[in-house]
């Protein structure tokens, strides 16, 4: 057939009562909202209701996927579906695939399936199929069956800040959260999993099941990617927390909550078995793993000597183990930190994220432990759309840091006026879509929706009202450097010149603080400006995609920021001098790009958070910084060329 090339932007509207069927009989089809997508092509900001189901019928190997059968050198993102899924394809030993993206296939360019998320439950029959989990299994995940690259290719599958809700019940011998098969090439990167997993593939260790991934072939990364999901089997197959098989790829700040479940030996809270060298740094093992035993769990105990039997079988090639945090029996829940003395309430979208993300981080590595802070998120909404549902729209990720936590931690299914009302706030902050004209254009309506929002947390709390704070959008990248999309709104609106983005930025949030009840204004977007003119400048112009943050000292620039804004008052003017946070992630691919915090250049971004509280509206030359001993005391010093260029 005639695959989609274009653009197609759903402007945040919800698809409802569809119900579509795959039956497909001819081998190769491709079958979703979208069959096929054609390179270049880019599909975003749209959601399924719960009215909406998928149902794989195929009788021969086939992608199928509720967003789209098979993307190509494609863009996915900002959907989500909450439509359930149902399997009941019959074609013996072939693949045939199931998810809200069928298949993703990396040839001339990236494949990029950003903040695209499963609500609905998934449950995948099996009559026909015993294969042990390989290329010809049925692969069903919630967010992509099968993702990989052509073998001459040196392109990547990159899927980042996906997250899966959906409980899954399965008798396929490939099952997983995020994705089945992560073959070549594929990195993910900030996914979570909360579905819960029960597998009862008809043949004894034939399944390879991961709540992540159940494989992670040639070339694969996996950066911050988290389960909370229960996996139980029942019929013995191969389970890890996070895969099923590692390979030789390689994990960052990846963790387990969840409980693993198999009579198979091959178990564990990382992975189930694995033959080649992987290479897991700065991971948490927490959870429970045991056997299942007729539903009656008898759970591993091993010593502190022999705790990294914990993580799974290995085989003569050993995996490499880096700053593994043991933490077996932690749910990724709790609390250490007890009552709040500081409680903040953020409102925004992605670029909000970036702001906020290394917080937990920063606060256990400066020993404060009584701060609670919720995120309240939905990719690509604007002011006026949380005002509008502030007490009806419910399809936010909540992040929640609770006193005392290192991470955050998600839950769904809640209004802003349900989280608002659910505790008596100190500060509350609001940004806007960097990228929409809200951002940028002055206007009534844009006054209105965030007064009114104002008004509308304010008419949840009973005693002293919290302070409200404006956090300053940012500009986007140099057009040149990416293909995306949204570089469209630098090109068309402001000739291709990010100093009048930032200048317009700069423009409304004057009129911001000027006419809306604003107690002060947090400048991120200054941070960003200011960290271009330091030594730290990259090929990427210090994002990770051309328009988001960096997600390492970018992010930490701008929660340092953050941090001296809102948290240093509180606890007696406290600053980050000297403070021991460091993230370690180091990566130069388009898509992920991670400058590593380090001893080195964490006081550069300090200064250019510092820089941005004092002159919130105007960029300051940090040029000077690490050239020479200014003023502020930061030494000369020198940087890792191949931590800043491509």
């Amino acid at each position: 057939g005639t695959p989609f090339a274009g653009h197609f932007n759903g402007q945040g509207y919800r698809i409802r009562n569809l119900k579509m069927v795959a039956a497909n009989s001819e081998e190769g089809a491709t079958y979703g909202l979208f069959g096929t997508l054609a390179p270049g092509a880019v599909i975003e900001n749209f959601s399924f209701d719960t009215g909406c189901s998928f149902t794989v019928a195929s009788t021969a190997g086939s992608s199928n996927g509720v967003v789209a059968g098979l993307v190509y050198d494609a863009t996915v993102r900002d959907i989500t579906s909450s439509a359930p899924m149902l399997f009941q394809g019959a074609a013996g030993n072939v693949r045939i695939t199931m998810a809200l993206i069928g298949t993703a296939f990396a040839e001339t360019a990236n494949v990029t399936i950003d903040n695209v998320n499963n609500n609905g439950t998934i449950t995948a029959e099996n009559r026909d199929n015993n294969t042990n989990g390989g290329a010809t299994g049925y692969h069903i995940a919630g967010i992509a069956g099968f993702t990989t690259n052509d073998g001459a290719s040196q392109q990547k599958v990159i899927i980042s800040d996906c997250i899966n809700y959906g409980d899954i019940t399965s008798a396929t011998g490939r099952t997983a959260g995020i994705v089945a098969a992560a073959n070549r090439y594929t990195q993910l990167a900030n996914c979570v999993n909360h579905g819960k997993q029960l597998n009862t593939c008809p043949k004894n260790d034939a399944g390879r099941l991961g709540n992540i991934a159940c494989n992670m072939g040639a070339g694969s990364s996996m950066i911050g990617c988290s389960n909370y999901g229960d996996l139980t089997s029942t019929t013995g197959s191969r389970c890890g927390g996070i895969t099923s098989a590692a390979g030789d790829a390689t994990f960052e700040n990846c963790a387990n909550y969840g409980t693993i479940l198999t009579d198979s030996p091959y178990r564990g809270v990382f992975w189930g078995y694995n033959n080649a060298v992987a290479q897991w740094t700065d991971c948490t093992a927490g959870g429970k793993v045991g056997t299942y035993n007729a539903n009656a769990p008898v759970f591993d105990s091993y010593a502190d000597a022999e705790q990294a039997n914990y993580l799974g079988k290995q085989g003569a090639n050993q995996s490499a183990l880096t700053n593994i945090a043991y933490q077996i029996g932690n749910s990724g829940g709790g609390s250490a930190g007890g009552d709040a003395e500081l409680r903040i309430l953020f409102i925004g979208n992605s670029f909000t994220k970036d702001a906020v993300e290394h917080l937990p981080g920063i606060l256990k590595a400066m020993g404060i432990d009584k701060v609670k802070m919720t995120h309240m998120y939905y990719g690509g909404r604007t002011v006026p759309e949380y005002n509008n549902g502030f007490a009806t729209v419910n399809d936010y990720r909540c992040y929640e840091c609770n006193p005392g936590a290192a991470g955050w931690t998600e839950s769904m299914n809640k209004t802003i006026k349900e989280v608002a009302a659910s505790e008596q706030w100190d500060v509350v902050t609001i940004q806007e879509h960097t990228g929409k004209v809200n951002a940028w254009k002055w206007t009534s309506a844009e006054k209105e929706a965030l007064q009114g929002l104002i008004d509308n947390v304010k008419s949840t709390q009973t005693g002293a009202m919290p302070k409200f704070y404006y956090i300053l959008s940012q500009a986007y990248a140099d057009p040149a450097l990416v293909s995306y999309s949204q570089q469209t709104v630098i090109v068309n609106n402001f000739a291709s010149s990010q100093t009048d983005m930032y200048a317009a930025i700069v423009a409304q949030g004057q009129k911001v603080m000027s006419e809306v009840a604003f107690d002060d204004v947090i400048a991120t977007g200054t941070v960003l400006q200011n960290l271009r003119t330091s030594k730290l400048q990259n090929a990427m112009d210090m994002t990770r995609d051309g328009y988001h943050m960096d997600y390492g000292i970018s992010r930490y620039a701008a929660s340092c920021a953050v941090f001296e804004k809102l948290i240093s008052p509180a606890f007696g003017g406290v600053t980050l001098d000297g403070n021991p946070f460091r993230y370690t992630t180091s990566n130069t691919t388009h898509g992920s790009y991670s400058t590593p915090v380090t001893e080195a250049n964490a006081p550069i971004a300090l200064q250019a958070a510092r820089y941005a509280l004092t002159t919130p509206y105007a960029v300051t030359d940090m040029s000077h910084i690490g050239q020479e001993r200014p003023d502020n005391g930061i030494e000369d010093t020198e940087f890792e060329e191949d931590q800043n260029k491509e």
